[in-house]
């Protein structure tokens, strides 16, 4: 894990994304305030690793800010990235209930804060709280469709299909909505695109081209700018 900073707790009760989150969002008053006496908040600069693929696990994640994308590496060590959480969400569901080791590798793509609660402190919570693991196996639920999505997506779309499938979810869950203009706020590297896809950069950078002579983007350095929702839409379909 790299460096990080530690913060003074913050009051959870007044979380600007609170209301946005699939977890947080429906916690009633009592339950934020166990969660607030268990959490340890800390701050990611960018670039940094939250846990390793492979390494064991001792508790559960959530992203207040920023974004932290989740990967995994082939036997031959290509990268593919599965997901970018966003704020609000819990950080690789599938450790909830039981510990292990990570699936994925969890690094940040910008200064990014999150808070940590070890395992065994989560559980008893749960287990003298129903309204809570209801929201909890809610949340595991969304996950299933979510994975089940991504899968459809490998099999039955081409890469531009993928890739515009991909550019709505980003600018859905980090894009800020200008006029008809949606800017995605990540600065994504070619390669992270390309890893989202499951293809060559080379064939990120013809694709983003032609979504761009196609005027359904525009390119802003790094960022990209969704011109036309419907019409990509229309494609990721």
């Amino acid at each position: 894990m790299d460096s990080y900073s530690k913060m003074p707790q913050t009051d959870c009760n007044h979380c600007a994304v609170r209301v946005l989150s699939s977890f947080c969002g429906e916690l009633k008053s009592h339950e934020i305030d166990l969660f607030m006496k268990m959490k340890r908040a800390h701050l990611y600069e960018k670039n940094d690793t939250l846990f390793y693929e492979g390494t064991a696990s001792t508790g559960i994640y959530i992203l207040c800010s920023g974004s932290v994308k989740l990967s995994q590496s082939s036997k031959s060590g290509k990268q593919q990235i599965l997901s970018v959480v966003s704020p609000g969400e819990l950080i690789e569901k599938s450790l909830l209930f039981h510990s292990g080791r990570h699936s994925t590798t969890a690094r940040t793509l910008e200064r990014s804060e999150v808070s940590f609660f070890y395992r065994d402190a989560f559980m008893e919570v749960l287990k003298s709280n129903n309204h809570l693991a209801m929201n909890l196996i809610k949340t595991l639920s969304r996950e299933v469709e979510n994975v089940q999505e991504r899968t459809r997506q490998i099999l039955f779309k081409s890469a531009k299909e993928r890739l515009a499938e991909t550019l709505l979810t980003l600018g859905q869950k980090h894009g800020a909505r200008r006029d008809r203009d949606i800017a995605i706020d990540l600065e994504l590297k070619r390669e992270e695109l390309a890893e989202m896809i499951g293809v060559e950069p080379e064939t990120v950078v013809r694709l983003l081209a032609l979504l761009k002579k196609e005027k359904l983007i525009r390119m802003d350095g790094r960022k990209i700018h969704i011109t036309d929702e419907e019409k990509l839409i229309q494609l990721s379909d």
